[in-house]
């Protein structure tokens, strides 16, 4: 896991995006500050002596300046206000869809993990049933060679033995394409990536068969998608404070001069109240009430994505609880399918061995057992995943 979150580009990605909400919302906050600029100037220039009422003309002359503007927007309106807040809470909602992409990362790897450790237990097995079936073959042939049984015999416990090795050879290309998966997801190539054979043991953790409602607020998806919300809210505001005048004051100072050892002197200074600036919307073709209007149907499509949101996430917690108890009922049955079918092979071939049926009733005894007992390790892995899928669906971490 923590391989996973330091070099998984997936991550590395969102958290650029984070970086760059954090950016944007820095930069509308700014816009509730004054804006403060400082300046310098220099200028020699020469004015013509043949205008009329022309002062000093023929002259060339030096001007030298510097300043500080001031302007600053007064927020009557909040228009400043709210698009700091769409700001802020976008990028909340940023660090959501980051928060939300590590948690599917930290789930599919999870879920990658325990389906390798099942593929590993299910090629235990058949390596345990390749051993096994090797015998009964040595076995068979040993009878044969005695005449106690027909070739016939020992021509089914050959095939049987070929086919379960081919069945454990195809289980390895599955389990290295589950290896190279979970590779990807660490942010390495497969030839960097290896994990040792070691089936999956024991049980999932207990869940309550009830989970708290407020469990569900600790997802990031609808912690995106409210803060989603709240930015387009906002928004409204920013539409709607465009039908009412901005006001911006300004003020100015610094020093003029032509020589440059007096620029700090008293004398050389100047100042300025203004410009102050006032703009009203009053006829733009219905333009300010369409942006409102749109204003208002994005936070609609946001709402309704949030109550969409909210619903799926139940629907999976529902889900994945019903699952568990599933899949747990479903587990103790099949184990009593695998102690049955072991007692009815070892029956079988107790039978066979005192020679009162043929040597495929044993051979179909051992596939049924066989194929029980796939079953029942396909079913734990199951549960594995259905317990990842519920802690994802309340969020992770639980």
């Amino acid at each position: 896991m923590k391989q996973a979150e330091a070099n998984s580009p997936t991550l590395e990605l969102a958290m650029h995006r984070v970086t760059e909400a954090q950016a944007l919302a820095r930069a509308d906050r700014a816009n509730l500050f004054p804006f403060l600029t400082l300046n310098g100037s220099a200028q020699r220039s020469r004015g013509s002596s043949n205008l009329q009422f022309q002062f000093a003309g023929g002259r060339t002359r030096t001007l030298l300046g510097t300043g500080l503007d001031l302007s600053y927007e007064l927020d009557f309106w909040g228009r400043l206000r709210n698009q700091s807040r769409a700001g802020s809470e976008r990028a909340e909602a940023a660090e959501a869809n980051r928060n939300t992409a590590l948690l599917g990362l930290q789930s599919e790897l999870a879920m990658n993990y325990f389906a390798l450790r099942t593929q590993d237990a299910q090629i235990a097995l058949l390596r345990r049933t390749v051993e096994l079936r090797r015998r009964t073959v040595s076995l068979a042939r040993t009878r044969f060679e005695q005449g106690d049984i027909a070739q016939v015999d020992v021509a089914q416990a050959e095939t049987d033995l070929n086919a379960t090795e081919a069945e454990a050879i195809g289980l390895e290309r599955t389990r290295m394409e589950l290896e190279h998966a979970i590779a990807l997801l660490l942010g390495t190539t497969p030839s960097q990536f290896n994990q040792v054979e070691h089936a999956i043991s024991g049980q999932p953790p207990s869940v309550p068969k009830s989970m708290p409602s407020d469990l569900l607020e600790r997802r990031p998806d609808i912690a995106s998608a409210e803060r989603q919300m709240a930015a387009l809210n906002a928004e409204i505001g920013v539409a709607k404070a465009a039908l009412f005048p901005s006001v911006t004051i300004g003020l100015t100072g610094g020093t003029q001069t032509s020589y440059p050892w007096k620029i700090a002197d008293a004398a050389s200074r100047v100042w300025g109240l203004g410009p102050a600036g006032v703009e009203w919307p009053l006829l733009r073709g219905g333009e300010v009430k369409a942006g409102i209007e749109a204003s208002q149907a994005r936070y609609d499509q946001a709402a309704a994505a949030y109550k969409s949101t909210v619903l799926s996430a139940v629907r999976e917690v529902e889900d994945a609880l019903a699952g568990i108890e599933v899949l747990k009922r479903q587990s103790a049955a099949q184990d009593a399918t695998v102690a049955a079918a072991s007692q009815a092979l070892a029956l079988s071939q107790k039978r066979y061995e005192s020679g009162l049926v043929a040597y495929y009733e044993v051979l179909d005894g051992q596939r049924t057992l066989l194929r029980a007992e796939q079953e029942a390790t396909r079913i734990q892995g199951e549960r594995f995943l259905a317990t990842v899928m519920l802690i994802k669906a309340l969020g992770g971490g639980w």
